[in-house]
């Protein structure tokens, strides 16, 4: 491993701190990265700085004072200006980092070439509570040239981890392209001097990536300098004047770089919400009076006027969640001193693969059987039984030998079922190759790694495995392992873990003591209990896949899949299928890669939008587009996915379409409810159709005209004779008669059906254009419509493919229009509506019409309504989503053909978040608002539809059901050493299942059904 050694300058700002300034310099000498070079600048703080720093003697702490007090900004400069590092970051005096911040940060840096890295944030208050805000979390790994500025400037002030300064590492030289224009400030300058800083440096920056868990610990103390309980006329007025110079020094920057105008609404928004934080402040202020509260007021609105509001500010610190320490202090072991080797465990530990049980690779072994061999017993199951022979004959034979050889196993299998050696050496070696191939390295391992390297510990791997030696180092190899020191393996050893001989054996050969091995594994008893009792500092590093499937750590996040819940199928058997099996792996390996990785205990999706992406929507848009291709591969030539609810499927099809030989080409439609009104209009009968898409109670003529515009010749009497005709033009319909009485009015007076015929000619030849010869499209439903309209126009049948549909009305279309409609869900599941649709839909302005004017039909889009905080959300849990599909089919490939399940079991985590989530888990959505100007008016909060849908559909929260689960057993009986079910019901269990039970109590059952078995291939 190439190790950096480039130096960090550290500085800090310290103005009457000095009661925390020791934990901060405590904590970076302590730090795992030691090339640092410190920096404490004095603001002429009051208390006894000197003091404390004479206690320090370390040639890399510097110490600089100001006579008086300059403020923070004037503060930063001056640490800046004494830094003779390759990169710098800011601190302030009375926070700290995580012990291994500024080696991860730094290795970031230099491996990604980063101009800036940014680490996560981490509250600490006075009472010692340690939380941090779940939707911090930013959902991009990396941004590139102009996307730097673009995201810093679209979350308008929102997120503050983005520009608060002291949770991120600056290459030295982005530094010094920004410093010259912070000289432009003079003056005092302590609130909002972060923005002024961010916003040069993110406009210099050309790479922006980010570090996980190292973390920023910002301390929160009782009284601050926007307390209500402390502030004052005179501090208060501070801010306002510095809130005015850090954002007037901003919008010059913007306007000296020519990019203010595309930065402006942006930035007035920030303004918006910092004058807004003001002016709260100076509400709530208890020390201030009425008169000064208002002249407080007027100077913030002379800079700032009070314009609106902005909505759901609050929402990035709305959900709060305990921070978890236990891989910093697994950092800390590492980094002691006392400690001169660190162990690893291998597989599930530096390496994990894509299954649930391991001898699921077993299963890729079939298909090269099957070239050799036709029929019999599938080699998966000869494999796995094998085993557990081989591991019983062994024993017998000679206990003291605790570790068999894969050629062991392979022996087994020759002497049991017969099969020829030459087929089992070739089989040996593609299962050697698929263990190379699915070993993928687990990231927070492979850091820990990392840092026992650059700490200078001897670094070895303890591992009970039958797998060869020379596997085992191509594995390591592969996944980036290249300077291991010694590999001890129970295979070529004969000593196990599991029985403590193999730990002693690496004491004995190491020559040191136990209490100065760190061991780190994810088997409880084995890399944890044992170790610990001979003197090692042992490490339970739990396996991703136990971690989501212990109810314990993550409540009900994988308990869908581990529990039969009272629903009217057998969910429980979900992981009887290999597919949910490797998907609940690739999944648990993804987000519990650090096994330590906070939970929060109220929720089942941690409220955290990644998760709930990754897992619950990625496993669902993969069921949704392969079952797609499945239908539509070699069938159509086209198929298109309707705007916006498409878009998402459309992205995971077109991904796994190159699975697939004959996949048709994807387009993405515009179209919508409003769009295609023209298009239902065929003749004067299909204006009475209206009632069917809109809700004519919600609109008056008025209203409705305005879809109409494209099929009828108006002219500016509209209203007038609308009045003559005794029909109110700005009254809303109180019944259909009504309605079908203004329709009847405008087929009478402005549709032009010869004018329509030419219109009609326009829209078939742009659909045309677009559903190709043999065309499909995709919806997420429900009626048919849209399909049956375009079937109409266009002349072909259109081969329709929903999620669901609502009643009969899409089969009676289908049969009207004679299309073809399937259905992902063979029922209606109960979380329909704006959720529902929402997750998978384009983040873009909804197609309201088609402009016909010129040559060509042109979509027009209504204004974009979503904000910034949506568009966080949604967009983290699709990029989420689309990062599952992309990591099976880059683990899988061709071979997604073995991974079998049904489409109820790969939709289940959707559902259970539709349907089941709580309220926390929930409230990542909480600013999500709707509005339907065709079938309601005003706005609502989805979250509070989705409540709805709790309480009117008989759906309770997981844990509700969960807790509810009542199991039978009969309880085990022991026989010898082994405790057993002596009521067991083999019936509909697994044939490995059966034969190891058989194995372990009743082996002349066992001998006998094999001996058939094989005198039944003979006769064969």
């Amino acid at each position: 491993m190439k190790k950096i050694n480039k130096k960090i300058s550290v500085a800090i700002a310290n103005y009457n701190n000095e009661m925390y300034i020791e934990t901060m310099l405590d904590c970076l000498l302590a730090q795992s990265y030691k090339n640092l070079e410190i920096i404490v600048v004095n603001d002429g703080s009051p208390g006894d700085c000197d003091s404390i720093m004479a206690k320090y003697n370390d040639d890399r702490i510097k110490y600089v004072k100001h006579e008086k007090n300059k403020g923070l900004f004037q503060a930063r400069l001056t640490g800046a200006e004494h830094a003779t590092g390759d990169y710098i970051a800011f601190l302030d005096a009375d926070d700290y980092v995580s012990h291994d911040y500024f080696r991860s940060m730094i290795y970031e840096a230099e491996k990604s070439s980063s101009d800036i890295v940014i680490g996560n944030i981490v509250l600490k208050y006075d009472d010692g509570k340690e939380e941090y805000f779940n939707l911090f979390e930013t959902n991009y790994n990396e941004l590139n040239g102009e996307e730097c500025l673009e995201e810093y400037f679209r979350q308008e002030g929102l997120n503050f981890s983005w520009h608060t300064g002291c949770n991120q590492l600056y290459s030295m030289k982005l530094w010094k392209k920004a410093e010259p224009h912070y000289k432009k400030i003079t003056k005092r300058l302590l609130m909002t001097e972060d923005f002024a800083f961010s916003t040069v440096l993110f406009y210099y920056a050309k790479k922006v990536t980010k570090v996980d868990y190292e973390c920023l610990f910002y301390c929160k103390h009782g009284i601050t300098s926007t307390s209500i309980n402390d502030i004052n006329v005179k501090k208060e007025t501070n801010n306002i004047n510095d809130l005015i110079t850090s954002f007037t020094f901003v919008e010059n920057f913007l306007k000296e770089k020519k990019v203010y105008d595309k930065y402006e609404k942006n930035f007035n928004n920030w303004k918006l919400l910092y004058a807004g934080m003001h002016r709260g402040y100076i509400k709530n202020a208890k020390k201030i009076s009425k008169t000064d509260k208002d002249s407080l007021e007027e100077l913030m609105n002379n800079y700032c006027e009070n314009t609106q509001e902005i909505s759901n500010s609050g929402f990035f610190s709305s959900i709060v969640s305990k921070w978890d320490d236990r891989l910093d202090r697994l950092h800390a072991k590492i980094i002691d001193e006392k400690i001169k080797c660190v162990s690893f465990d291998i597989f599930d530990t530096l390496v994990v693969r894509p299954f649930l049980r391991p001898t699921d690779l077993f299963k890729f072994l079939d298909k090269e059987y099957r070239k050799e061999v036709n029929g019999g017993v599938e080699f998966s199951e000869m494999r796995e039984v094998s085993e557990v022979i081989a591991r019983n004959n062994q024993y017998e034979e000679d206990s003291s030998i605790q570790e068999i050889t894969l050629d062991d196993i392979y022996n087994v299998i020759h002497d049991v079922y017969y099969i020829d050696n030459k087929i089992l050496s070739r089989l040996k070696k593609v299962e050697e190759e698929l263990e190379i191939k699915f070993c993928e390295q687990r990231k927070t391992a492979y850091n820990l790694y990392q840092l026992a390297l650059n700490c200078g510990k001897k670094v070895i791997c303890t591992s009970d495995m039958y797998l060869p030696l020379d596997v085992i180092k191509k594995i390591l190899d592969k996944n980036g392992y290249n300077d291991i020191d010694k590999i001890y393996l129970s295979s070529e050893i004969k000593k196990t873990k599991s029985t403590g001989d193999l730990f002693d054996y690496v004491i004995k050969d190491l020559e040191i003591s136990a209490k100065e091995i760190v061991h780190i594994g994810d088997n409880k008893l084995s890399d944890y209990k044992i170790p610990s009792k001979k003197g090692i500092n042992a490490v339970h590093f739990y396996k991703a896949t136990d971690v989501f499937l212990d109810r314990s750590l993550t409540n009900g996040l994988g308990q869908i899949f581990n529990t039969s819940l009272p629903f009217w199928q057998d969910n429980k058997e979900s992981v009887q299928f290999m597919g949910i099996r490797t998907m609940i792996a690739v999944i648990a390996n993804k987000y519990f890669d650090n096994p330590f990785r906070p939970f929060n205990k109220k929720t089942d999706f941690n409220a955290d939008p990644y998760l709930i992406g990754y897992y619950a929507l990625g496993m669902y848009v993969f069921g949704i587009s392969n079952w797609l291709l499945k239908e539509v591969n070699g069938k159509n030539d086209k198929i298109s996915f309707m705007a916006r609810d498409g878009y998402l499927v459309m992205e995971a099809y077109d991904r796994l379409s190159k699975l697939y030989l004959e996949a048709p080409k994807s387009e993405y439609m515009y179209v919508s409810r409003k769009a295609l009104i023209p298009v239902m209009i065929q003749s004067e009968l299909d204006f009475y159709r209206l009632s069917e898409i809109v809700d004519y109670r919600k609109h008056s003529p008025k209203s409705l005209i305005k879809y109409l515009k494209s099929v009828l010749k108006l002219d500016d009497k509209l209203e007038e004779k609308c009045n003559k005709s005794g029909i109110e033009f700005e009254r809303k319909f109180k019944s259909l008669l009504e309605f079908n009485r203004f329709i009847k009015f405008l087929i009478d007076n402005y549709f032009d059906k010869k004018s329509h015929i030419e219109t009609s000619k326009k829209y078939k030849e742009y659909f045309d254009s677009i559903l190709g010869k043999n065309p499909a499209v995709f919806d997420v439903g429900y009626s048919g419509r849209p399909e049956y309209y375009l079937t109409r126009l266009c002349g072909k049948s259109i081969d329709t493919y929903f999620l669901n549909i609502n009643g009969d009305r899409a089969l009676t279309y289908s049969n009207i229009g004679d299309f073809e409609v399937k259905t992902f869900f063979n029922y209606k599941p109960t979380a329909t509506g704006n959720a529902y649709e929402l997750l998978i839909s384009k983040l873009s302005p909804s197609c309201i019409g088609y402009d016909i004017s010129g040559d060509n039909v042109k979509p027009i889009f209504e204004d974009y309504k979503f904000k910034y905080q949506v568009d966080y959300v949604v967009e983290t849990m699709q990029k989420a989503a689309l990062e599952f599909v992309d990591d099976m089919i880059h683990i899988f490939g061709e071979d997604i053909s073995l991974l079998h399940y049904q489409d109820c079991y790969v939709s289940m985590p959707m559902l259970a978040y539709y349907n089941s989530a709580r309220r926390l888990d929930k409230a990542v959505l909480e600013a999500v608002e709707f509005e339907d100007d065709i079938k309601s008016s005003g706005s609502r909060k989805m979250i509070d539809d989705m409540q709805e849908d709790l309480d009117s559909k008989n759906q309770i929260p997981l844990p509700n059901m969960i807790s509810g689960i009542i199991g039978f057993d009969s309880g085990p009986v022991k026989v010898g050493d082994l405790y057993y079910n002596p009521f067991v019901d083999l019936n509909n269990k697994s044939k490995i299942r059966r034969i190891l039970y058989f194995l372990l109590y009743d082996r002349e059952t066992l001998k006998r059904r094999i001996r058939d078995s094989i005198s039944k291939l003979r006769k064969k």
